[in-house]
């Protein structure tokens, strides 16, 4: 599974969330799996060891692959050893995912990432994974974009604009190609507010069971980002919905303006504003 948005949406939270339950093995975000079709064909004409070598690699020197706690090593030998039928990018990935789990989240029956930008890179994605899943976690527009100048200072106003509208495009574009089993968008709003049901219905989707751990998220190890990174430092609190709206006390009106003359099709479209 892959969950897709565009940055602060919530992914991190929906990772935290869905871990606790211990049957989904989702590592720590690095931003990496949109880039590897790319460097796969860059690679192809090395040796199924060179290249198996080099794409463990690419994971392991990742600034946030430390928070994996991961040895690779057996991940590289299963992958060394695959027959030649079996030797390809999704079966490679397949491995580096399943020797996370088997060390991390021994439960799990299934295995995912989390990354806003590979909401960018859906189609090659996709083209590795075509049984994928992809769960879109939507957010109020002028939240994410009040978000991101919050973090990035007032110059970053019209990347965040553009980030925001581009995910909203780009997911619609996938959602299209996608069957129902296949692809789930849900609102942040909700998972802040009703979370329970929430998390129920996307374990349906995950076809795995809901666990009352979920919500627990913020108390146990297996989150861990915000110890790292101070812009995920709410992941140490219980689920709360007061971010919502909250792009009233971080835009002044000018930049509310700004914002609303860029998103508001998008927003009324999407049912954020009337």
């Amino acid at each position: 599974v892959f969950i897709i948005s565009s940055g602060r949406s919530g992914t991190t939270l929906m990772r935290s969330m869905l871990v606790a339950g211990g049957q989904v093995a989702i590592p720590a975000e690095t931003q990496m799996i949109h880039i590897l079709p790319i460097k796969f064909l860059a690679y192809r004409g090395l040796s199924w060891e060179d290249m198996s070598r080099l794409m463990i690699a690419e994971f392991e020197s990742n600034a946030n692959f430390p928070l994996w706690e991961t040895n690779m090593a057996p991940a590289y030998q299963k992958i060394l050893n695959l027959p030649v039928e079996q030797r390809s990018l999704a079966k490679l990935i397949d491995e580096v995912y399943l020797t996370y789990a088997a060390q991390k989240v021994p439960n799990a029956k299934i295995w995912g990432d989390q990354s806003p930008i590979h909401t960018f890179f859906l189609p090659y994605i996709l083209k590795v994974f075509p049984r994928g899943k992809f769960m879109h976690l939507l957010r109020d527009g002028r939240d994410v974009i009040s978000s991101m100048v919050e973090r990035h200072g007032g110059d970053y106003i019209h990347e965040a604009v553009y980030r925001w509208k581009t995910s909203i495009q780009r997911t619609n574009e996938i959602r299209k190609r996608l069957p129902r089993d296949q692809y789930l968008e849900v609102r942040y709003e909700r998972l802040v507010t009703d979370s329970e049901t929430t998390l129920k219905e996307i374990c349906v989707f995950l076809d795995i069971d809901y666990m009352t751990a979920m919500l627990d998220y913020w108390k146990l190890p297996s989150t861990i980002e915000h110890k790292f990174k101070s812009f995920h430092k709410n992941l140490e609190k219980p689920v709360f919905s007061t971010s919502i709206g909250k792009w009233r006390e971080r835009l002044n009106p000018a930049q509310q303006e700004y914002v609303l003359s860029q998103i508001s099709g998008e927003l009324r479209e999407l049912e954020y504003l009337s």
